[in-house]
Parts: C-alpha cells; structure tokens; sequence
C-alpha cells in the first residue's frame, strides 16, 4: 500500500551467461540446479529518471515481447499511479507520465487532474490480447474524511498513444488521456478510518490482476481477474476476487475467495492453469499481527471464478519475517507470489521464510495439477546467509517459470541490495540464477517524499513492496526500484534465453 499524502549509485552492466549451478538448501536435499541458461542480460535502464520517489512496479507483456507498459507508485504532485510503456521491447521507454482519471491532481500544480482522489497506488497491469490493450488497475483513496477508497480499473491502448504527448495528457490528446486511456470504473467501493489494518470499514488492498489468454475448453479468453485483501471492521482480512469480460467497464463480484476458516489473510494473487484452471494464493495467519502458524494457501475455480475450492495450505512459513529489514529503515514482510507452470499445469508458488537464518526465498508447487491437497516439499531458491525479499513470479508459455527478488549475496555487510532472476523449467522444483545486478544500492539513500508537500528529508523510509517480472520463451523483463540520480527510480531489465 502507499503512504499516505502527508527515493544514484552506478550498476556493472552483466553481458553473456552461460547458465550458473548452484545446490539447493540441504534440508530439501541435495539437487544440483540445472539452469535454463540465460544468454544475455541487458544494463540496467533508469525508465523514470525522477526528481520524485518511484516505486511497487508491475509489468504487462505483449506475447511477443514487444509491447511492454509498467506501472508504480509515483510520489509527484498527482500522487498516484506512473506509468510508461515500450514499443521495442523495453530497448527505450516513453516519458513517465500517469494514469489519468484517478486523483484531483496532475503533475503541474496549475493543471487540475480529472479524477476525485487525493492518492493513487498499487499499481497492477497486464496485457490483454482480446483487446491488444493493458488492463491497469490501481487503489484510489482519500487520506481525510470519509476515507472514501476505490479499486479503480482503466485501459490503456498503445495503438492511439503518442509519446511525445505533454506529460499531463497521459499519452492522450488532453487531460484525462484520451483516446489513449479509457474512463476509470470501479471494481469495488469501501471507506475506512485511514490506516490499512484494523480499520472500521471497507479496505481493498494490495491487489492484483491476470487476464485468461486461453482460447480452449475451459477458458474464459480475455476476462481480467483482479483479486485483493479486504480488510474490515471485525479484524479481519479475507481474499475477494472481482472479474471482467469487457476490458474493465464493468463487473461480477467480489466474490470470496479464501473460506470461512482463514480470514486473516494478505497478498492475493491470480494466475491461470492451461486448462482454464484459475489459482489464487495468499499468506494466513492466525490474525493480523501474528508472526506464529503462519502459512502459504491456495484456492482454485473451475467454473472462471465463480466458486471456490476449500482453502489448502501450499507451505508453512516457519519464521514470517517481521515489519523491518535488518539493516535497513523500511519495511519488509513475508511475501508469497504465485504462478501456474505453462507445460505441466502445476502451480508454483515462491515465499519468504526466515527458517534458515536470514530470509530467504522458497518454492513450492502442487503435485498434481488440479490437485491442491499435495505439495512438493519446500525448496530454497538460493541459499543465502544474506537478505532476499519481495520474490514475484512469472511464466513463459513453453513452461519456464521466473522469479525475480532482492538479494543481498553480493554485500558481505548485508546492507545493499541487488537484484536476481531465478529461472526453472520443472516447476520449481530446481532453479538457476541469473545475477541482473553486482553492485547493490542503498534503500536508505533517499526517502519517499512528496517534495511539493513535504520536506526532502521527510524521515519516510518505504522501498514498496513488490517488483516485477514478465516472461515469454525467449525473455524474461524485470521492473524494480533502484536509487536514480536523484531519488528512487524504476530500473528495467531484459534476460534472454
């Protein structure tokens, strides 16, 4: 979630990798990971430059790699969802601008926005071939009376976008982004008392998007599932789930995904099964501060979301890591991300656990595809007596599966974070590493202040909470944030296989 309204170190550009051996955690057994060898990784590219804070990236991918939009919270006037997109598969990227038709604000104080919201943030976007747009969807919400929040769905189309537009017209012709964008509609309404946990009302957060590209039995082609954590006045937090067949005009839900039995739950995520299968997974506690039974759960639908299985635990989180990195001043917590493995219809799921020492990443998946009762025991991604954090994971339709995180291995003092992309072809049950960067940066650096409100040393410490990564056969593209000349910025990457 982002703070409410009240972040330039060089990198060694890594050229050719012949693929890396590693073994795995000794208490999964000891399994020599086999690579799918990675060929090239490009620089990192600063895509925002910003004078202000960027961070929380999602990413869409068109299936040939070409077309690529990304989305963050962005910390300029119009405090809400940035956003950029590549025509050349993120050789370069447009200008940053935003997402229109959320806040009351654009990037010039003079220049009104055309949206009702004080803030925007959680970005989430992803391609959708029906309509060959990006479905974006982003929290909106007020940090004042009556704390009005919506999960606000728009589409983007590349096709009637101009780069070179003003930066306030979002790629479009004027205020507002058209014909680039669509008209912002809500997928769900709610109000709080202005804090994410505990509040007294209706809280959607961290959510997150898939769209269903499957053109078989079974499949639902080009609906768009947006799922999140619904925080309310009774403590609690179950997973709801909304969908939509027109491209985000309208929609059916939300629909309670996660069962009666655990409902303090967080980071839901969505994916779809070659058969149409669609998964979410989410962490469980035992309430909503409890570092203790921690669990990984799933849930699944046959029938394109409209009913759910019972909740099944994927993995226990032994030691969940608590709210502040080691050595750091932001927050950290233990993430659980998710995808469905395109050729053997498993699903993978990848996690933070302390267990070992440090937190490392985990992966698990299902043994049977459709089958949710039987899980493969937890393998470490990559042992490390170093920090790892924020996995999230993609895959290719050839059956690759990727994982990008934090990792602090290339800092002895473990203090600076660099980046890694893990990569499997049998459903994670192996992995080879791709290192995207050796020299870390340093997350306390530059704060995340809005300067038009705030002073540069605001004292807010907040890296986000998440980064991301898109995947076809001969690529995986990365999106995080790095330490830019100025402040926090979105740095883009592409590994070729």
């Amino acid at each position: 979630m982002k703070l409410l309204r009240s972040i330039a170190t060089s990198f060694v550009v890594l050229v050719t990798f012949t693929g890396t051996s590693l073994l795995s955690d000794a208490s999964a057994g000891a399994v020599t990971l086999a690579a799918p060898a990675a060929t090239s990784v490009t620089a990192p590219l600063d895509v925002t430059r910003d004078r202000f804070a960027n961070n929380e990236e999602s990413l869409g991918m068109s299936p040939d790699g070409r077309l690529l939009a990304g989305s963050w919270n962005d910390w300029e006037f119009n405090d809400g969802c940035g956003f950029s997109y590549s025509a050349d598969g993120g050789v370069s990227w447009a200008p940053e601008t935003f997402v229109p038709g959320l806040t009351q604000f654009t990037n010039d104080p003079d220049v009104p926005g055309t949206g009702s919201f004080e803030i925007a943030g959680d970005p989430a976007v992803a391609y959708n071939p029906k309509f060959g747009t990006f479905d974006v969807v982003c929290q909106a919400f007020n940090g004042s009376p009556p704390f009005a929040i919506q999960l606000m769905a728009t589409t983007f189309d590349p096709a009637k976008a101009s780069r070179n537009a003003d930066v306030n017209f979002s790629y479009g012709t004027a205020v507002g982004g058209a014909p680039a964008w669509s008209t912002p509609a809500a997928v769900t309404s709610g109000h709080s008392n202005g804090t994410q946990k505990g509040s007294n009302g209706q809280f959607p957060d961290h959510e997150t998007i898939a769209v269903d590209t499957g053109r078989g039995p079974g499949h639902h082609f080009g609906r768009l599932f947006v799922t999140w954590a619904e925080f309310n006045g009774s403590g609690r937090s179950p997973i709801n789930l909304a969908y939509s067949d027109d491209n985000g005009r309208t929609w059916t839900g939300p629909i309670q995904v996660s069962d009666s039995g655990h409902q303090f739950d967080q980071d839901a995520r969505p994916s779809i099964a070659p058969d149409g299968t669609v998964y979410v997974t989410w962490v469980n506690g035992p309430n909503e501060t409890s570092l203790k039974n921690n669990v990984v759960m799933a849930a699944m639908s046959t029938d394109g979301g409209n009913t759910w299985s019972p909740s099944f635990t994927a993995a226990p989180i032994v030691a969940p890591t608590p709210g502040q990195l080691p050595n750091s001043q932001y927050r950290v917590f233990t993430d659980a991300w998710s995808t469905v493995d395109q050729a053997s219809g498993k699903l993978v799921v990848g996690y933070t656990d302390e267990k070992s020492g440090a937190a490392n990443v985990y992966a698990v998946h299902n043994l049977h595809p459709g089958d949710l009762s039987s899980w493969s025991a937890p393998v470490r991604v990559k042992a490390s007596a170093n920090q790892q954090f924020f996995p999230w994971l993609s895959s290719a339709p050839g059956g690759r599966v990727d994982l990008v995180f934090y990792d602090r291995a290339c800092d002895s003092a473990d203090t600076r974070n660099c980046v890694t992309l893990a990569s499997t072809s049998d459903s994670g049950q192996t992995w080879g590493i791709t290192p995207l960067t050796s020299r870390g940066f340093d997350g306390d650096q530059f704060q995340a202040c809005l300067a038009f409100v705030e002073p540069p040393d605001c004292g807010s410490f907040f890296l986000g909470d998440y980064i991301a990564v898109a995947s076809t056969d001969s690529a995986a593209q990365v999106l995080w944030t790095g330490n830019g000349p100025h402040a926090m910025d979105v740095f883009s990457q592409r590994v070729s296989f």
